[in-house]
């Protein structure tokens, strides 16, 4: 029985795999992914046109990196924008996510302005950790040069 149950998800699993997901699993996936994408919009709370606005000015005060890489993650794919691009009814009768859609892809080369207003975000704190860095290398190197035993051991192996 045990054995059964085990191959049965092997196949499931190959066929998730393989691009062919039954469809009940596929409309569960589909409804966890516009869920999630809720989630993030109600974490970000403003109007959706303000938050493509604060992106393409890439004002680091209102939207923070980890936003920042949600709207990065949760991206719509090519397939989800041609299904929108033929929507001719009311906007206002879409869901969230589908009007969190529209919004990016009014935006040329949206992921690739999110990656790089993600990148702006996080450059000062890498430069510092950087500099941190580079000052624990540096004192480090003038330690084993001003060392009194590796000068005593260098002398040593000199006269071998």
């Amino acid at each position: 029985m045990r054995l059964r149950m085990m191959r049965e998800k092997m196949v499931l699993v190959q066929r998730m795999i393989q691009g062919a997901m039954p469809k009940q699993l596929k409309k569960a996936r589909e409804r966890n992914y516009l869920h999630n994408i809720e989630i993030m919009l109600t974490k970000v709370k403003m109007p959706l046109p303000d938050m493509m606005a604060a992106v393409l000015a890439m004002d680091e005060s209102v939207l923070d990196v980890d936003q920042v890489e949600n709207l990065i993650k949760f991206c719509p794919t090519k397939e989800e924008m041609e299904l929108l691009k033929g929507y001719t009814g009311d906007k206002e009768n879409l869901g969230k996510c589908e009007q969190y859609f529209l919004e990016l892809m009014k935006v040329p080369r949206v992921e690739s302005k999110l990656r790089v207003f993600s990148f702006k975000i996080q450059f000062l704190s890498q430069v510092t950790e950087f500099k941190k860095s580079l000052k624990a290398v540096n004192s480090a190197c003038e330690e084993v040069r001003k060392s009194v035993k590796l000068k005593i051991m260098k002398k040593i192996l000199f006269f071998g």
